[in-house]
């Protein structure tokens, strides 16, 4: 085995999976440790090495024994600390290590989840020069850093494109919507789950998904007659609850919670897309979808990574939230276009950079 991945959460699992896959395609051995959210996500054709096999220093260094290990390739977590603690083994043995981050936030306090001091990898990526210049800002070293894009959205324009191809809007009836309605996708989040309800939570964001739900149905429901929401729930999001608390409030709206196997495709099918600060909030505006970000009260600067973005209407202040809204689903209604961004040809490439970077490493 020439190359070993890890990861945590849902967006590093999907930022690595690509990475993984292509390395085989290259030739390259590559395994994955079977722990978070990639255990659920992973081809089954993918090698899968046991968490159990690395569970202590000892175990580890059996393992790294047994194996010819040239580089390690960790997405970090927030939650998940087993990916930065094997980054840091990797390296005490002299392995190159990459850290992938798929998101725009914490680009220091990743490096600390377990309690150590800042953990510096060889070489850090990230999405954009955005995302470039706040790493930068919160104090990673810009010798480390990269910017490759996001390999999960590598495939984004080629999976649009296909649907366009295979799909009409007569999908919609598929999954019960009105094909002669706009369709508005409202991408949630658990973020009082992540992120607390207080200001006595530190990551508060100074909303909660409660709070946006019932202000996005609360304005909308002069426009019940010509629209109809998909909510598109976050893949670690309480079912239930999130069903609870859309009956509470959609009023006369029409809609429903849509599980599909990938969010993007509640996407490719809306009109428009609200929400708070997802990363697929991001992939709509790529696609030129029209996109508002709804975070009123929003006090974590990385979350206001949507508000620059042409033609996105970002909110961050309660007073706003109804002008903006209802100016935003008028234009919708209308058949507001955009085209795709420029932004989508960087993620195209950024497998493929991730790789030759992981192939020098393993030729040398």
């Amino acid at each position: 085995m020439k190359v070993l991945f890890a990861s945590g959460d849902v967006g590093g699992a999907r930022a690595i999976l690509p990475i993984v896959e292509r390395c085989l395609e290259k030739g390259i051995d590559a395994a994955f440790v079977d722990n978070g959210h990639i255990s659920k996500e992973a081809p089954s054709h993918l090698l899968r090495i046991a968490p159990e096999l690395l569970g202590s220093k000892e175990q580890f260094d059996d393992f790294l024994f047994k194996s010819d290990i040239r580089v390690f390739v960790f997405a970090s977590s927030l939650k998940d600390s087993t990916a930065l603690t094997l980054a840091r083994w990797m390296k005490a043995h002299n392995i190159p290590v990459i850290h992938v981050l798929d998101h725009w936030n914490s680009y220091q306090s990743r490096m600390e989840t377990d309690g150590l001091p800042a953990f510096i990898p060889d070489h850090y990526a990230v999405m954009d020069s955005i995302a470039f210049e706040a790493a930068t800002e919160a104090g990673i070293d810009e010798s480390i850093l990269l910017i490759t894009g996001q390999p999960a959205l590598s495939n984004l324009a080629a999976e649009f494109a296909q649907w366009k191809t295979k799909i009409d809007r007569s999908i919609l009836d598929h999954y019960g919507f009105d094909p002669n309605k706009r369709l508005i996708s409202f991408i949630s989040e658990p973020v009082e789950h992540d992120q607390g309800a207080t200001l006595e939570n530190p990551g508060y964001r100074g909303y909660t998904e409660k709070e946006v739900i019932r202000r996005f149905c609360e304005i909308l429901q002069p426009f019940a007659k010509d629209i109809q929401i998909a909510i598109l729930p976050h893949p670690r999001e309480e079912q239930e609850s999130l069903d609870e608390l859309w009956n509470a409030h959609k009023g006369e709206l029409f809609g429903r919670i849509l599980n599909l196997s990938k969010g993007r495709y509640g996407v490719f099918m809306s009109d428009g897309v609200a929400g708070m600060g997802s990363v697929l909030m991001y992939e709509a505006w790529l696609l030129g979808k029209p996109v508002i970000s709804l975070q009123p009260g929003l006090r974590i600067p990385s979350l206001q990574m949507l508000q620059h973005r042409q033609d996105v209407v970002f909110v961050d202040t309660d007073s706003e939230i109804s002008k903006c809204l209802t100016e935003w689903i008028t234009k919708v209604i209308n058949g507001i276009k955009h085209e795709g961004r420029s932004d989508l040809i960087m993620h195209e490439k950024s497998t493929e950079l991730i790789c030759n970077l992981i192939v020098y490493y393993v030729d040398n």
